[in-house]
């Protein structure tokens, strides 16, 4: 698998899940628990990069979670 459809593939899984939560708010999804499947770095890894890609600052951030 090339990098672009591991992108491709990344995209489609992530609206369908944010599609998921959105109608079942306020998620994440019963089933997730992220804890068994990804360990911090992983997480914080995929994190950073999609906020970097929405280009979402620290303040923003903070804001979208009243902190």
């Amino acid at each position: 698998m090339t990098d672009e459809e591991l992108m491709e593939q990344l995209a489609s899984l992530m609206k369908e899940y944010v599609a998921r939560v959105q109608a079942s708010p306020p998620g994440p999804l019963p089933g997730a628990d992220w804890a068994s499947r990804l360990n911090a770095t992983e997480s914080a890894l995929v994190a950073v990069d999609l906020l970097r890609a929405a280009e979402i600052t620290s303040f923003e951030l903070a804001a979208m979670f009243n902190i």
